[in-house]
């Protein structure tokens, strides 16, 4: 009889399955995505994109916090499940943000070519670009947010 040993399975896997974003991806897809990451953790204060400069990864948040600053404007404190990098990874142009590390954080990170063969899976790439518009979403609806309050009545002299 031939045994076959029993592989363990990646734990980036599991991390991957618990997150929002990719919730209900076939285990197929969720391997192909675990083989495509790269596992890293990066101390506090440390600048993980630049705006202004080309941005090399797509970023996925597993534990920690992050900042993402626009115009020196702190827009976004990014947490667990959340993504960054990913305008910059279609489109490869300049990131428009910064973002530093406020914790010590774990994430998940794709080169551009890692990056291109997980957005290969329609599955995948839909779900990073919801992602970028829900984020565009809430920056939109935030800039909008000022001329829908209601303004003051002027007093009469």
């Amino acid at each position: 009889m031939i045994r076959i040993p029993h592989r363990a399975a990646d734990p980036k896997i599991a991390e991957l399955k618990q997150l929002r974003i990719f919730a209900g991806l076939s285990p197929r897809l969720l391997r192909r995505m675990a083989v495509n990451l790269d596992e890293v953790t990066v101390p506090r204060g440390e600048k993980l994109m630049t705006a202004g400069r080309a941005n090399d990864a797509a970023w996925i948040l597993l534990d920690g916090q992050a900042e993402l600053t626009v115009g020196r404007k702190v827009r976004e404190v990014l947490k667990r499940g959340d993504v960054f990098g990913l305008p910059s990874m279609f489109t490869r142009r300049d990131s428009v943000a910064d973002v530093v590390a406020r914790t010590p954080l774990r994430a998940l990170v794709a080169s551009h070519k890692q990056f291109n063969s997980l957005v290969a899976e329609p599955e995948v790439e839909i779900r990073f670009k919801a992602a970028v518009f829900d984020r565009f979403r809430d920056e939109i609806d935030k800039l909008t947010e000022v001329s829908r309050r209601p303004r003051a009545a002027k007093k009469k002299a």
